[in-house]
């Protein structure tokens, strides 16, 4: 029996390359590196030492782009080409058309939410489409869903998300914050307008990450939790640099695009990400995230659970990359993983568990933990 086929878009990119090793260390899996530099694929294929492992030259921008990667005759694409507030649902809606499973690590909060777009066109042909299997939307759902298993109890929300400097980072990542900045941003309940990069708040974090300066940032989260917490009356989702005068320039920069006096920053992206890199022998390989969730019963009683993640030794980047690992040997079944039977299209939430994603990075330096008050 054929070995199933995993592609993966944009395969030697920060995270890309992170999920192609996990995927690479299962005998039951092809694995196929793509992206527009037939030689960096080539390179990453060659330097994971596996014979099942191969590269594929393709250039998302070119008109047979989608022709070439289903020749590939892929069982599931993983798509990691972002920044995904700049594309469409081309690739997503072929393979709905087409039975291939579909997995993103999409942040944008548009993309993930219009990919039920494509659900009954992937009904038909048993396909699943999975749109942001990664921290967001996909970990911190997990999370809550695990300190307020009841949805109905949920009255607030907060998390934030603050990586280590010295990781690896993408212009993609950094694109698509600095589009953000400045700009009205909706809530995830109520009414009113929040901007993103504003609301710049100080939060203490454990050893060694220590206090870091965290902001609003516009995701997935702000239109899908106002459904699926339906008592949820205030949440917060902000991100932070470690390096604090390189947030605090950026808020500074975002006011100055607020206030219409700068343009959008989002263009400025490489030359921002280059000043940034001044400062890197400033900076550490920790990061950290936090979710706090506040619960109300029927009995008006309240609880309060928070849980902590930390990433050390720069093991960071494998965190955004874990949901989409863990999806794709759901959806093939691999041993040692319930089955995603789910079919259709749909944002990734509610189909993975805290301790299924965790379970992808137990070889790393990450470790999380919890705790209760109340009740």
């Amino acid at each position: 029996m054929a070995r199933p086929t995993v592609l993966i878009l944009g395969g030697y990119g920060v995270f890309g390359r992170r999920i192609a090793a996990n995927l690479a260390r299962r005998e039951e899996i092809d694995v196929v590196i793509a992206g527009r530099s037939a030689g960096a694929a080539a390179t990453l294929a060659r330097s994971l030492g596996v014979a099942r492992v191969r590269s594929l030259a393709v250039d998302l921008s070119q008109p047979a782009a989608l022709t070439t990667i289903l020749a590939a005759r892929p069982t599931v694409i993983v798509d990691t080409l972002g920044p995904f507030q700049a594309r469409n649902l081309a690739l997503p809606r072929r393979c709905a058309e087409r039975g291939v499973h579909y997995v993103d690590i999409a942040d944008a909060r548009a993309r993930v939410s219009d990919i039920v777009s494509l659900d009954a066109a992937a009904r038909v042909e048993h396909a699943a489409i999975v749109s942001g299997a990664s921290t967001v939307p996909a970990f911190t759902t997990a999370i809550v869903d695990e300190l307020a298993p009841n949805p109905r109890e949920v009255v607030s929300i907060d998390v934030g998300i603050t990586p280590g400097r010295v990781a690896p980072r993408g212009l993609a990542t950094a694109t698509a914050i600095l589009g953000c900045c400045g700009r009205a941003i909706p809530p995830v309940c109520g009414d009113g307008e929040i901007y993103g990069w504003g609301d710049l708040t100080l939060h203490a974090y454990p050893a060694p990450v220590g206090e870091r300066w965290l902001s609003n940032v516009d995701t997935p989260e702000r239109a899908l939790w106002r459904l699926r917490y339906p008592a949820l009356e205030d949440a917060a989702i902000r991100a932070g640099l470690e390096i604090g005068v390189l947030h605090l320039a950026l808020t500074a920069l975002s006011r100055g695009v607020r206030h219409h006096i700068l343009p959008g920053l989002a263009g400025s992206a490489r030359a921002l990400v280059k000043v940034a890199s001044l400062f890197d022998r400033f900076a550490s390989a920790a990061g950290a995230m936090h979710v706090a969730v506040v619960t109300r019963d029927a009995h008006a009683r309240t609880a309060r659970r928070t849980a902590i993640l930390v990433a050390e030794d720069g093991d960071g980047p494998e965190v955004p990359a874990a949901p989409a690992a863990a999806v794709v040997k759901k959806l093939l079944g691999l041993p040692g993983y319930a089955p995603l039977e789910k079919r259709g299209a749909f944002p990734c939430v509610g189909i993975l568990t805290r301790e299924e994603i965790m379970g992808e990075l137990r070889d790393f330096s990450i470790r999380y933990e919890a705790e209760r008050q109340g009740r």
